[in-house]
């Protein structure tokens, strides 16, 4: 038998290299990682989206609520209410009665006591510091 030897096309003979094969392995990691960057890069932009969406719904909720303060404070009712409550004035017919606190008594007996406190010696003024009930 003889044997021949085969002639190997051009591209047979390139696809044999083990370097060929090397720089595809090396061509196709730069390639995932440069899509993992941009998937990355996609998802925070994407959450970066969702957030500035979820303010933009809140604020525009508080516009909502703001317009229908105003929309209150414009009717007659609203200024009836506030009238009421910061000057006094009532309706006609009706009759105010306009109640005050009175002070209380304990106050003018702390202060008679931290009076009295002034004349008395140093270390009395201690012993009831730390001693006496308040």
């Amino acid at each position: 038998m003889i044997f021949r030897k085969r002639k190997k096309s051009f591209i047979s003979r390139i696809f044999s290299f083990r370097l060929f094969v090397l720089a595809g392995v090396l061509i196709i990691v730069f390639l995932g990682i440069n899509l993992g960057k941009e998937y990355y890069r996609e998802y925070q932009i994407q959450k970066e989206i969702n957030s500035l969406q979820k303010e933009m719904e809140s604020r525009e909720k508080n516009i909502y609520k703001l317009s229908q303060l105003i929309e209150y404070c414009r009717t007659s009712e609203y200024k009836e209410a506030e009238a009421r409550k910061r000057f006094g004035l009532g309706k006609e017919g009706e009759k105010l009665i306009i109640i005050t606190e009175q002070s209380n008594s304990d106050e003018g007996i702390e202060i008679k006591d931290e009076l009295n406190n002034e004349n008395l010696p140093n270390y009395i003024k201690w012993w009831n510091y730390f001693f006496a009930t308040k």
